[in-house]
């Protein structure tokens, strides 16, 4: 499994050590590390067999589903190495997002709302 709450730990961790970080409001400690979550974010969902995986590994996830988050349809279908047939793998890719982003933000959401 990968290790999201870990990641957003150190997000959180590195971005404390920036000055002023611990004085800024809720919201804008949000937008602070949003580039930081964004690169988390990107890194995992780049190429398609990636995104594949990580819907396959976080489709389960108790934050994926607490937020709502459905799984590929079952008439999604994949052509062996070209990737996605219909959309260019956006749902695939948005899918894989929607469900890292989910998990990261319940995990920061611990270290910013103390």
């Amino acid at each position: 499994m990968l290790h999201l709450e870990k990641a957003a730990a150190i997000i959180y961790q590195q971005a404390s050590k920036r000055p002023g970080f611990e004085d800024l409001s809720t919201d804008e400690k949000w937008n602070d590390i949003a580039v930081d979550k964004d690169r988390v974010i990107k890194t995992l969902t780049h190429k398609w067999k990636g995104c594949i995986s990580l819907i396959a590994e976080l489709k389960e996830h108790p934050d994926v589903k607490a937020t709502g988050i459905e799984d590929l349809p079952e008439s999604y279908k994949l052509e062996k190495l070209e990737g996605p047939k219909a959309d260019d793998g956006k749902l695939l890719e948005d899918t894989a997002r929607a469900m890292v982003s989910a998990i990261l933000d319940a995990a920061l959401a611990q270290h910013i709302n103390r």
